[in-house]
């Protein structure tokens, strides 16, 4: 989903495929562009169409995106870690380089959304802060702390050399099997499982291109067979993974394999859609939206919190999509203007160059 600091180039999807200057995959950006929009747009659905009620569980859009959006999104994270993760990366490398910039952006962001109840800092800053600044950070940037823990498992796996492969699998599994039913864990381990599974793939060289059309086409049968079964109790924010509870096993053996399947015809459509637009504007716009999902991400979680729309108010996808475009247009002003103050890359996790930093990059 992110990419923190400059780093290598990622792993290649085609080795045809154009690269920026930079070494950027334009590709992979256009599907991390995508997607980004996909987030901000079914949070604009919650949020502003279906305002100040629960009516979107069963909104027939909100549940297409959300059949694969987020496990889709942090499979190209883990894609995108295969060739930045591995056993000569040092300790110190992986949590100054990929962990510390994520904690540093969800603090300060989290203190951002903590901000218009400041006036209880004058009757108890260690209250605020407590029930505040510290529930914004461990649960209001829950898909940053997936990508933390993905990438923790990914690192750690690393480390087993020629059993590599064993291990992700392993902690993969055992994320899921974890009994963390609980907002934000269950969301958290679900999707970085995702991560470690796209990472296995990254490291035994896959590529997206490689997955043959008619896998693709039928991956999106099946995830539109499944789109009309798909019920509020199989969103992993509902069932939680609890796989021993009764009636959540069969909400699981729904969620994964449509999640699974959703997710690689999307992949699979996306790229060939970049492969088709690649030159026109449009898909510049979309590559230019995907290289800066982190930013967009923290900026519309405080939009969207800040929103607080009555139940009755009355609002259609047309303003759902607009609020979209002005959410991701105004996040760029604000990374433009940021850039120009002192310390401004700290509200997105940009780190000074520090001695010990420089020679770990």
């Amino acid at each position: 989903m992110v990419d923190v600091v400059p780093c290598p180039a990622p792993l290649e999807i085609e080795a045809s495929l154009a690269r920026t200057a930079d070494g950027r995959d334009p590709g992979l950006d256009f599907i991390k562009g995508i997607l980004i929009l996909l987030v901000v747009f079914g949070h604009s659905i919650q949020w502003i169409v279906h305002a100040g009620t629960e009516d979107y569980w069963d909104d027939g859009l909100f549940r297409a995106i959300y059949l694969f959006h987020m496990p889709a999104f942090i499979a190209v994270s883990g894609y995108l870690a295969a060739r930045r993760i591995d056993a000569a990366m040092r300790l110190e490398q992986f949590l100054f380089r990929r962990t510390l910039p994520l904690l540093l952006a969800m603090a300060v962001w989290a203190v951002i959304l903590a901000w218009p109840n400041l006036e209880r800092a004058f009757v108890g800053l260690e209250t605020h802060i407590r029930s505040d600044v510290w529930k914004d950070f461990r649960g209001s940037f829950w898909f940053l702390w997936a990508v933390v823990v993905g990438s923790a498992g990914a690192f750690a796996a690393t480390r087993f050399g020629a059993y590599e492969r064993a291990a992700l699998l392993l902690i993969a599994a055992a994320l899921l099997l974890a009994p963390l039913p609980d907002f934000p864990p269950s969301a958290i381990r679900y999707t970085a499982a995702f991560y470690l599974i796209a990472f296995l793939a990254g490291r035994a060289g896959a590529t997206i291109h490689a997955i043959p059309s008619h896998v693709a086409v039928a991956a999106a049968a099946a995830a539109a067979i499944g789109w009309l079964f798909w019920t509020p109790d199989t969103y992993i924010y509902n069932n939680g993974f609890a796989y021993w509870r009764p009636g959540v096993a069969g909400q699981l053996a729904l969620m994964l394999p449509v999640s699974v399947a959703a997710a690689l015809a999307f992949l699979r459509g996306a790229v060939a859609l970049h492969d088709r637009i690649a030159s026109s504007a449009a898909a510049q716009i979309v590559i230019a939206i995907g290289g800066m999902t982190l930013e967009i991400y923290l900026a519309q979680t405080v939009a969207f919190r800040a929103t607080s729309l009555p139940p009755e108010f009355a609002a259609g996808y047309r303003d759902a999509a607009a609020a979209t475009a002005i959410i991701v247009a105004g996040t760029a002003a604000l990374v433009a203007l940021s850039r120009r103050l002192p310390g401004g890359e700290l509200l997105w996790g940009r780190l000074p160059a520090l001695p010990f930093r420089a020679r770990n990059d």
